[in-house]
C-alpha cells in the first residue's frame, strides 16, 4: 500500500513538473514574436526618413530643434521654425538665428523657393519672425551677415526685448 501511495505521489509530481515546463516553454516563445514585429516595423521607419525634407538645418548651432515646412511644390515657400536654447535671451537667440540664416539661405536645397520664413522660438513664445525674399538675398562678405539677411527680409513679429536690441545693434528692420 505504501508503494502504491509513493507511486501515485511521484506520478502526480511528474505530471505537475511536466505542466510547469510547458508553461515556461510558452513564455520563452513570446519574445520571438515581439522580435519579429519590431523587424517588420524597421522598414517603415526607414521609409519615413526618406520622406523628410532634404533642407539642412545644422547651421543653427544653438537650436534645440528646427521644424521645416517645405511647400515649394505648392506656394514656392519654405518655413523654418528654430527652437532656441533656454539659456539664451530672446535678443541673443535672434542674433544667432539671423547670423546663421546667412549660411542657411545659401544652400542649394532651397532652390525653387521664392520666400523663406524663419521664426525664432524661446520656449512657447515666438520672439522674432521674418520672411526673406530669395530674389533680394545677395550674400556679401563685406557686410555683417545679419544686415545682409535683414536687407532682403520683411520682419513680421518682434518681441519688445528684441526690438530694443535691434536699435542698439543698428539693424535696419523693414516691417
Amino acid at each position: 500500500m505504501k508503494l502504491k501511495v509513493l507511486f501515485i505521489v511521484l506520478t502526480f509530481g511528474l505530471i505537475l513538473t511536466g505542466c510547469s515546463e510547458t508553461m515556461e516553454a510558452t513564455k520563452k516563445e513570446e519574445p520571438k514574436t515581439v522580435a519579429v514585429q519590431s523587424e517588420t516595423l524597421a522598414p517603415k521607419t526607414e521609409a519615413a526618413k526618406k520622406e523628410e525634407p532634404s533642407i539642412k538645418t545644422g547651421v543653427f548651432a544653438y537650436a534645440k530643434k528646427v521644424d521645416i515646412t517645405d511647400a515649394r511644390d505648392i506656394t514656392k515657400h519654405v518655413t523654418a521654425t528654430v527652437f532656441m536654447s533656454d539659456e539664451l535671451t530672446p535678443a541673443l537667440a535672434t542674433q544667432h538665428v539671423l547670423t546663421q540664416s546667412y549660411d542657411f539661405l545659401q544652400q542649394d536645397d532651397l532652390k525653387g523657393a521664392n520666400t523663406v520664413t524663419i521664426g525664432v522660438m524661446k520656449g512657447d513664445i515666438r520672439v522674432f519672425q521674418y520672411t526673406v525674399d530669395m530674389k533680394k538675398f545677395v550674400p556679401k562678405d563685406s557686410e555683417p551677415m545679419a544686415n545682409v539677411v535683414l536687407k532682403a527680409s520683411k520682419v513680421e513679429k518682434m518681441f519688445p526685448q528684441v526690438e530694443e536690441y535691434a536699435k542698439t545693434a543698428g539693424w535696419n528692420i523693414i516691417k
